[in-house]
């Protein structure tokens, strides 16, 4: 494995901490922050620092740079479980004013110099691993879908996280990074096209805005003055159809503008789901498919209190690992219920309780979880625009929309886990 850098304003120190964890890796991240540079080994999930003033300002703030170095610790005093270090941490914030250094030495070694720059000598001599610009988030409210059932999986396998809604209405969650809004003909549109007004004017209120592609209505002077004023940032007319060489201009068009704009504001930085899926994915990078298997699934326990990894064969979904179910041996699961064909054909995740009870029963019966799913949710583990595996979540321990960090390292997985999808 290679170094790793980045930025503690994307990725914060439990967050490093929880996917190192995972991965079962070991070295030593060294943080360069506003009150100097600090060490922390890792080791078995387990963690050794000191808890100086550097630490605890990085820790607190966010603010600084990264730079996890694998290979040997050193010696330490005190290898601590990751909870109990953070709650060391956590309390000598409290109790320690910024700035003034504290005497929890729990690691062994000379106190790191400030001056200059520390990760100089890292910076010139290791092949590093930057943490690129993530996956965006395109919201596609469309009142008629047909054009885009093309479209979506080509946007798809281009890393984009597609929303596909049939009403204007503000996505669950983190913020698209681009809407596109099709309004229905102008036959329907009466009575309508305040609520997809109200939707751009949303989007482009938001701080940093967001782009609008704004397609159909253009027939109406009073609609387009409107959007305009609103603020949309492109306009195009509406396909015929979704068939022959308009309707392929048309997508080729869209794919087109929707680049431009995307690539443009990802000079911004990443949040933070992207930079969760670049730094698991840049920690896998030697790790056999066993290996990695292990780690997206200790990674999903910090999600989900119970999960398993299903294999996509031609007649069933097959468990390959686990956690907090009786999996005593291979699970398997008919192919055909709807819920979880979803997933596999439109590479997006579902909800299995919000479905019907045929899904969730089944799934739970294969399972043996008697008491029932509790909130369960089905994502893709994806290599390119192929699903190759499912992961089967349950009883989140994260609020609603806080699964965002998992289903993007799900989706860039799927080359990594050693299954083969099914064509």
């Amino acid at each position: 494995m290679k170094a790793i850098l980045g930025r503690l304003s994307e990725l914060g120190l439990r967050e490093i901490s929880k996917l190192l964890t995972a991965a079962g890796a070991e070295g030593v991240l060294e943080v360069d922050g506003p009150g100097g540079v600090a060490r922390v080994a890792f080791r078995n999930g387990h963690l050794a620092g000191e808890a100086s003033a550097a630490l605890l300002t990085a820790y607190a703030t966010r603010n600084g740079t990264y730079c996890f170095r694998p290979g040997g610790t050193g010696p330490v005093l005190e290898w601590l479980p990751q909870e109990e270090f953070f709650a060391r941490l956590d309390a000598d914030a409290r109790t320690t004013k910024a700035g003034s250094p504290t005497r929890s030495d729990v690691t062994r070694g000379t106190e790191p110099s400030a001056a200059g720059d520390p990760l100089a000598e890292l910076r010139d001599s290791l092949a590093q691993i930057p943490i690129p610009g993530g996956v965006a988030r395109v919201l596609v409210a469309a009142a008629d879908p047909r054009p885009y059932r093309t479209l979506i999986p080509q946007w798809r396998q281009r890393g984009w996280d597609v929303v596909l809604d049939d009403a204007p209405r503000w996505p669950e969650g983190p913020a698209p990074r681009l809407v596109v809004e099709h309004l229905p003909m102008t036959a329907t549109l009466a009575g309508q096209d305040t609520s997809w007004l109200a939707l751009a004017r949303r989007a482009v209120s938001r701080r940093p805005p967001v782009p609008v592609l704004w397609v159909g209505g253009l027939s109406d002077p009073w609609l387009r003055h409107e959007a305009i004023v609103a603020g949309v940032e492109f306009m195009l007319p509406a396909p015929a159809g979704d068939a022959g060489e308009a309707a392929r201009w048309f997508r080729d068009d869209l794919t087109l503008l929707a680049d431009r704009i995307l690539s443009r504001r990802g000079e911004t930085g990443v949040g933070e789901a992207e930079a969760f899926r670049d730094f698991f994915l840049a920690l896998q990078v030697d790790a056999d498919p066993a290996e990695v298997r292990a780690s997206l699934l200790r990674f999903a326990g910090t999600f989900f209190a119970r999960g398993a990894l299903l294999e996509i064969r031609d007649a069933v979904f097959e468990s390959v690992g686990g956690y907090g179910f009786a999996l005593t041996s291979p699970v398997r699961i008919s192919r055909g219920l709807a819920a979880l064909e979803e997933v596999v054909v439109e590479r997006h995740g579902v909800r299995l309780d919000a479905r019907s009870d045929e899904a969730s029963s089944a799934v739970a019966r294969a399972v043996a979880a008697r008491d029932g799913l509790d909130r369960a949710e089905v994502l893709p583990v994806l290599a390119g625009g192929d699903c190759t595996a499912l992961f089967l979540g349950d009883r989140p321990l994260v609020e609603a929309g806080g699964t965002e960090a998992l289903a993007g390292v799900l989706a860039r997985s799927g080359a990594l886990i050693g299954l083969t999808p099914v064509k």
